[in-house]
């Protein structure tokens, strides 16, 4: 039946959804699953049309679509339902959220296309459009972490991986000196904190600690950001150098590198003076990797955010 036999052009056009976007639900939540022509051609039905004009009417009053794609159409259109009799369905959280993943998949599609300067205006327009918080965790966190699997299954290459990255880091820099120049006339000399940020010797991926940085000096404190693969004798000098009582450190993957994470602590702390903590990014909650009354174990930038809140206010 010809009506069995939609191409993506048709359904894009009839539902909103760019193609790229498509193509990622379809990869990563299901939300249809289209047949495949002699010709190897892809072709919806009708039904994956109605499910997918639920959806997008969906995902524009604020839901996510990982919490929609499995649902069918009776329970799509009740949801449709009740979301347009209930005011708060549109607040300005969900909205907000929506808008958030749009932006998401909009650098994706930019990206898969290498077109770096739609990438770095739709940055730079989330950087404007968001607060920093949000910024981190609706947009920057989710995109690195959804182009990093991406790139495990195929999906983008190395050099698209790279080229994003390159855009990220000169943002989050640029953040990062923003807010510690904002600060710098205002900010309490005498702050409980002030902080050395870095990765550890053998520890090339950045984001996390940059990303740790922007949250200190969003939050007022004196910080420095040492960037990527530090030996601990000279974060040690650095911290010092510039009086930070506390060095956040990213260390390469703890399970892969146990020994040598065990040795870089034990001689970053006793190069460090004894008033200095060591806060250690990326330790899963519960587990203990360096007891030393002087070592938080931090397991995520959520937890590091709201440490940072909770320090301000003490």
């Amino acid at each position: 039946m010809i009506e069995d036999k939609l191409s993506v052009k048709t359904i894009c056009q009839l539902t909103g959804i760019n193609e790229h976007t498509l193509r990622a639900w379809e990869r990563r939540y299901g939300v249809v699953k289209p047949r495949r022509l002699d010709n190897g051609r892809r072709v919806y039905s009708i039904e994956d049309l109605e499910k997918l004009k639920l959806i997008a009417l969906l995902i524009r009053k604020g839901f996510l679509i990982g919490n929609v794609a499995a649902h069918d159409l009776q329970e799509l259109s009740r949801l449709l339902n009740e979301a347009a009799q209930t005011p708060d369905m549109g607040d300005a959280a969900a909205l907000q959220n929506s808008r958030a993943e749009e932006i998401v998949q909009r650098i994706e599609e930019a990206l898969s296309r290498y077109n770096l300067i739609t990438i770095n205006v739709l940055l730079q327009q989330a950087k404007a459009e968001y607060g920093v918080r949000e910024y981190l965790f609706q947009v920057v966190l989710p995109l690195m972490s959804r182009v990093g699997d991406e790139v495990a299954r195929g999906e983008f290459s190395i050099g698209q991986e790279h080229a994003l990255s390159a855009l990220v880091k000169y943002h989050l820099l640029q953040l990062f000196y923003l807010l510690t120049h904002s600060h710098a006339m205002t900010r309490d000399r005498q702050a409980p904190k002030s902080f050395a940020v870095a990765t550890a010797e053998g520890n090339l991926h950045e984001f996390g600690m940059l990303m740790a940085a922007v949250l200190c000096a969003f939050h007022g404190y004196p910080t420095c950001y040492l960037g990527p693969n530090l030996p601990a004798g000279s974060l040690a000098e650095a911290s010092e150098a510039m009086a930070a009582n506390c060095v956040v450190v990213g260390l390469p993957p703890l399970d892969d590198h146990k020994a040598a994470n065990r040795i870089y602590m034990e001689d970053l702390l006793k190069r460090l003076p004894r008033v200095c903590e060591v806060w250690v990014g990326g330790v899963p909650h519960g587990e203990q990797r360096f007891p030393s009354e002087r070592v938080r174990e931090l397991p995520s930038l959520e937890e590091l955010d709201r440490l940072l809140a909770n320090i301000k206010r003490v």
